[in-house]
């Protein structure tokens, strides 16, 4: 089978992806050892990742997010302090075995995802001495600044309009994109990239820190699906949709921060009913939702379970991303019920953790078998029901029930099936229930419910429709 980078915005929806940091996922020849130092590497490399493949595919995700893979200042185990553009990071491996663990997710029909961080480079110690160290911008001119005035410190600068775009995030050396060498080494870098070691898609870092004429042409380079992420830590309430909106004129898909932070209040203990009105009110607002990335969890953030002790909620979350509108973005880990705070501490290993018998691991095995099976991804999504317990949708006729971990009898109605249908859920064995005037009655135990009709054809129509459509044909040409 031949595999190409070439993969559009409209061939990713297909994929579900499962977020990992190369230094924590796994070491090489199984090693179990425990890490001293979160802050510090703790020895994952390419090599544990390709070895660990099956893990990976065992829950049905089919593409990776790897940490940006360049050589970087020392002690940088999360790849986000740039060195060299044209050197791999010693401590993930060699660029040859970067490219035998792209070929071996291929292999597998799993995509990879390259991390882009075109915004900055690293923090060397002197930078006015330390800055012809770098490749291949090692001039000041290289640079917006060289100093530690920091993007939060935005509030002093309201009259500059670009501050935001030139400012030394976290103390970094900004990167001159308005430089023509500088814009033009990115770009070439970019496509280097892709060709060399055949990524399929692109992840980009900073986003707002970038000035929106860079990332049109940026993305454009890249030929394939680029997402980007908005919003962390300073001057963008992250809630802002229309903020994070714009920026979906300048790539393929943006990641949904605001609906990052609505699960995280109605999974929790939220009713409900908050979440339908944000989608109600987002889908006004995004041109494309269906390229945005949306998760439960990542490594700039505290893991689900530290901020809300809510297991049963928590999976209900996890379900709701599998099959709501866009690409789910799953975070290592979560899969084994991580609960750590902070960075690092969210960036726990995952060396000898790897249970395959976890619920939660065989959970997300089934929901993304049945999200490829049925390809609810390219099917209509509708809102069905909603009360403060527990929100239903469906995606063509596949009908999701999800509630933030109350323990309820409920009564799902409008819906389209025929009566007497019968929906079993496919996460429970014994769980069936037949449709009566459009409608359904089942007792939700805290967990997650994919219902879907006994009989029903995997492309996700309904026989009954199809064949009215046949008689409605037949009678037209009598």
């Amino acid at each position: 089978m031949t595999f190409s980078a070439k993969h559009p915005k409209e061939e990713w929806i297909s994929r579900s992806v499962y977020q990992l940091l190369t230094d924590r996922f796994a070491k090489e020849d199984y090693d179990f050892k425990p890490c001293d130092n979160l802050g510090k590497y703790c020895g994952g490399t390419f090599n544990g990742i390709k070895e660990n493949l099956d893990y990976i595919a065992g829950m049905g995700f089919n593409a990776i997010w790897i940490s940006p893979p360049l050589k970087n200042k020392e002690g940088s185990y999360h790849g986000y302090h740039n060195v060299d553009l044209y050197q791999i990071n010693e401590h993930f491996g060699t660029a040859q075995e970067l490219k035998d663990l792209i070929k071996a997710c291929h292999n597998r029909d799993i995509w990879v995802i390259l991390d882009a961080v075109p915004n900055h480079m690293a923090d060397l110690s002197d930078l006015n001495k330390t800055i012809a160290e770098m490749n291949p911008f090692n001039k000041s001119e290289h640079f917006h600044n060289l100093t530690n005035d920091y993007c939060w410190n935005y509030t002093y600068h309201g009259s500059e309009p670009n501050y935001k775009e030139n400012c030394s995030l976290f103390g970094l050396p900004d990167l001159n994109q308005e430089n023509p060498f500088v814009r033009d080494e990115l770009i070439k870098w970019l496509k280097y990239m892709i060709k060399e070691y055949d990524f399929d898609g692109i992840r980009l870092a900073d986003v707002k820190n970038v000035p929106k004429w860079f990332w049109k042409d940026f993305t454009e380079a890249a030929d394939t699906y680029t997402l980007g992420i908005i919003g962390l830590n300073d001057d963008l309430p992250e809630e802002d949709i229309n903020f994070i909106a714009g920026y979906q004129e300048y790539m393929d898909g943006v990641g949904d921060y605001p609906l990052f932070d609505q699960i995280r209040k109605s999974f929790c203990k939220d009713s409900m009913i908050d979440l339908s009105k944000f989608i109600q009110d987002s889908e006004k607002i995004y041109t494309k939702k269906i390229y945005n990335g949306i998760w439960v969890g990542n490594h700039d953030k505290p893991r689900f379970l530290h901020e809300c002790n809510n297991r049963d909620g928590f999976r209900n979350a996890i379900i709701f991303i599998l099959f709501y509108k866009g690409i789910p973005i799953f975070y290592y880990g979560d899969e084994q019920y991580f609960d750590g705070g902070n960075d690092p501490n969210n960036r726990e290993i995952l060396f000898g953790s790897k249970d395959t018998n976890s619920d939660l691991y065989k959970m997300i095995k089934i929901a993304n078998t049945i999200r490829k099976k049925y390809k609810t991804y390219d099917l209509y999504f509708q809102e069905r029901d909603v009360t403060d317990g527990f929100y239903a949708f469906t995606r063509g006729e596949v009908l999701i029930i999800v509630t933030n971990g109350i323990k309820q009898q409920i009564n799902v109605q409008h819906l389209d099936y025929q009566d007497g249908d019968i929906l079993c859920n496919q996460l429970s064995s014994d769980d069936c229930v037949t449709v009566k005037n459009g409608e359904i009655y089942t007792n939700m135990n805290g967990m997650p419910k994919i219902y879907i009709r006994q009989g029903a054809t995997n492309n996700g129509k309904y026989m009954n429709f199809v064949l009215f459509n046949l008689f409605f044909l037949a009678f037209l040409f009598l």
